[in-house]
């Protein structure tokens, strides 16, 4: 059942037109008391009162459709003639007359309007005409003359609230309208869906102002390419018109828009890009505005895609080759595996051969020359049914897709492989680098992560048997795969039979010479392949689905151990993580949970989560402000060689950076570089990987916080590190 609201109308021009009906309609039922008893003829009181019937009818019908009929400059003035000399008082007959041209000036055009006021105005006399009593008649005629100028004033006065209320409604659709292709623009994903909006748009404008034309055009060499066209006009998208359209539109388009008499160019984008709008008449102020703002809507929506596209190319490409980075390329792959059949995807892990000679002998200019042109020459490889990409250094992947036959990717590889090996002419010089190539094919059941881990394999495999060449991934020949096989098979007994072990390496305080913190190293001790460090250990723990378990169970020991410690510097413990860990939305609650169970204050733990990118996901974010929150601090591990940002930095609450040690022996500026991040975020940064005195008086001399190797302290059991920090000396004095 409709409700009472849903029936009254939303804008003001609706309610005075059912403002007027209503009051039509209590008219109209009056003046029916007044009929009888002065025609001498029931059948001519009746035909009045069926007039007055109908009449009000008209009015419902009006108001109901929203506009006038075709008749009704005759047929409704002639129902009041009826009706009115049938009233007791002919003269009465005005009130019918002014709420006829009441009800009907509040539609139509102006034209139609004046040619129902008239007709109407004729409804007067001609009721008195036909009223029984012809000399009353003609007295009343010189009475009603004198009413005229009231009837035509209040007429008038109808009419120009009308106009004034129709101008608002269409000032009101106008801007809603504009304001919903304002929202649509902005949430654009494409050119073509902004100029599409804003064609739908000026459609809905000129909707609202008849006899209007639009033309778009856009200069070319060979004239004005017409973009759209839009009203009263042929439509002419995609010929060429003259320039001399610019000066004399009228003229150039007397064919296509022969009503359109008044025309206005309007630049939109200077010297390139113009607005024809034609009229009938002279095209109305408020139409020119309307279609001024929705050329500003679409100049923003296009800068705004424009200035997305840049930055979207900017995250996800690699700033030197163009290349995609790491996160972007494995989106792709995944997708690529995902949805192709086994065998029609290939995965190349590229990485090129003596290549820091290149840097040592001509410099990292030249490197980044000699990278650009091995980006260059992998993408030509590729085709169009290849996707290049860079994972950092001098390794780069390439993806083939729709392979009809393995031997594709193999030819592929072994052209690659021979173009990579050709001389390399660079500014400083011309160089020659070859490249270890592995090749992995997608098979059933075989997702992303492991082809790229085939293929890594495989280009191990290729260095490892004479470098330059290109090495097949094949699951006999690569014992690899078997050792992970059997790894990942065992690792959910690996706790029950006691073979996971934590170690600690402590770090140093390079500006006190003191300990600051010990990083703790989960390790499995397999009776067959021996150890496996930390890091394989929690991808492999990834891959199998044991890593909660291996998580809670390295907390557990780590908490457990160095709880009955002092407390102080000296005992802040780092914690390995892997950062898909981060994505239970639990983790945090059972990190909390532990340490307090254990009585280990949140303060004294660190978790270490290698920089990659899945600490960029919000999941992950959730969970480690949570954690710090509590108080628990967060370092992000091996700083320097991943993907993320410095804005996705400012964003994680990060309290120390632990940078790779490969930075030791690389340009000093790098090094300083990295550090200078630390620096800008306020965080401790912890150099890794000092292994000789050299390096040691480097770091000493920059602004690194501390540092950490075999050559401070190497990797040692609990019970040696409470010896240790018992101890409380540290082998190595701080800056001078």
């Amino acid at each position: 059942m409709r409700r009472w609201q849903d029936v009254i109308p939303t804008t003001t021009l609706g309610r005075v037109r059912l403002g007027a009906v209503a009051l039509s309609l209590v008219s109209l039922i009056t003046e029916t008391g007044q009929i009888g008893a002065t025609t001498g003829s029931p059948l001519w009181d009746t035909l009045a009162r069926v007039s007055l019937a109908v009449l009000g009818l008209g009015f419902v019908l009006t108001y109901a459709l929203g506009r006038t009929w075709l008749l009704d400059p005759i047929v409704l003035p002639a129902l009041v003639a009826v009706a009115g000399s049938a009233l007791k008082d002919p003269i009465a007959t005005i009130g019918l007359t002014m709420v006829l041209l009441m009800v009907q000036s509040l539609y139509g055009s102006f034209r139609s309007w004046a040619v129902r006021s008239f007709f109407g105005m004729l409804s007067l006399p001609a009721a008195l005409i036909a009223a029984p009593t012809p000399v009353g008649a003609i007295m009343d005629l010189g009475r009603s003359a004198q009413l005229v100028p009231q009837i035509v004033l209040v007429t008038a006065l109808t009419r120009a609230i009308y106009s004034a209320l129709r101008r608002q409604e269409q000032a009101a659709a106008r801007d809603a309208l504009l304001a919903r292709a304002g929202n649509e623009v902005l949430a654009a994903t494409d050119i073509a869906t902004v100029h599409r909006i804003a064609l739908e748009t000026s459609q809905g404008i000129i909707a609202f102002a008849p006899g209007v034309a639009v033309v778009l055009v856009a200069r070319t060499d060979d004239g004005l390419l017409v973009a759209g066209t839009v009203g009263e006009i042929q439509d002419l998208t995609g010929q060429i018109l003259p320039l001399s359209t610019l000066t004399d539109p009228a003229s150039a388009l007397a064919t296509t828009a022969p009503r359109m008499r008044h025309w206005q160019v309007e630049e939109l984008l200077t010297g390139q890009r113009y607005r024809l709008i034609g009229g009938v008449h002279r095209v109305p102020e408020p139409v020119h505005d309307a279609f001024r703002t929705l050329g500003t809507q679409v100049r923003l929506g296009e800068a705004n895609l424009r200035s997305h596209a840049e930055l979207d190319h900017q995250a996800n490409h690699d700033s030197l080759t163009q290349l995609p980075t790491r996160a972007k390329f494995f989106r792709e792959l995944i997708n690529a595996v995902d949805n192709s059949t086994p065998g029609a995807v290939a995965l190349l892990n590229i990485d090129l051969d003596d290549f820091k000679q290149v840097n040592d002998v001509y410099g990292h200019p030249a490197g980044d020359e000699l990278l650009v042109r091995v980006a260059e020459r992998i993408a030509e490889a590729g085709g169009a049914h290849g996707v290049a990409g860079r994972l950092g250094g001098d390794e780069f992947v390439l993806m083939l897709t729709g392979l009809k036959d393995p031997v594709e990717a193999e030819q592929t590889a072994e052209l690659l492989c021979s173009r990579l090996v050709q001389p390399m002419r660079l500014t400083a010089a011309t160089v020659r680098v070859g490249a270890s190539i592995g090749v992995a094919l997608s098979a059933p059941r075989t997702t992303a992560a492991e082809l790229t881990r085939r293929a890594d394999i495989a280009m191990y495999s290729a260095k490892a048997r004479g470098k330059n060449r290109v090495e097949i991934f094949n699951p006999v020949e690569h014992g690899e795969v078997a050792r992970h096989r059997t790894l990942e098979d065992q690792l959910p007994y690996a706790i029950e039979r006691g073979e996971i072990h934590v170690y600690y390496q402590p770090y140093l305080d390079l500006g006190t010479g003191t300990w600051a913190g010990v990083e703790a190293l989960v390790q499995w001790q397999h009776p067959t392949f021996g150890d496996v460090d930390c890091r394989e250990l929690l991808n492999l723990a990834e891959r199998t689905g044991d890593l909660a378990l291996m998580t809670a169970y390295f907390l557990r020991k780590v908490a457990a151990q160095l709880a009955p410690m002092p407390t102080g510097a000296t005992t802040r413990i780092g914690m390995n993580l892997s950062a898909h860990q981060l994505f239970d939305p639990r983790f945090a609650d059972t990190v909390l949970d532990t340490l307090a169970e254990c009585g280990l204050e949140p303060s004294r733990l660190a978790l270490e989560i290698v920089e990659s990118e899945h600490i960029d996901d919000a999941r992950a974010r959730l969970q480690l402000d949570r954690l710090a929150a509590c108080g628990v601090r967060i370092a992000l591990d091996d700083f320097g060689t991943g993907y993320v940002s410095l804005a996705s930095l400012r964003a994680f609450p990060i309290h120390q950076l632990k940078i790779d040690g490969a930075f030791l022996d690389g340009d000093p500026a790098a090094l300083d570089l990295v550090l200078s991040v630390g620096n800008l975020l306020g965080t401790e940064t912890v150099v890794q990987g000092v292994t000789t005195a050299e390096q040691l008086d480097r770091l000493r001399r920059t602004s690194a916080t501390a540092g950490q190797g075999p050559l401070i302290a190497p990797i040692m059991t609990a019970a040696a590190l409470a010896t240790l920090l018992t101890d409380g000396h540290a082998p190595i004095p701080g800056r001078a």
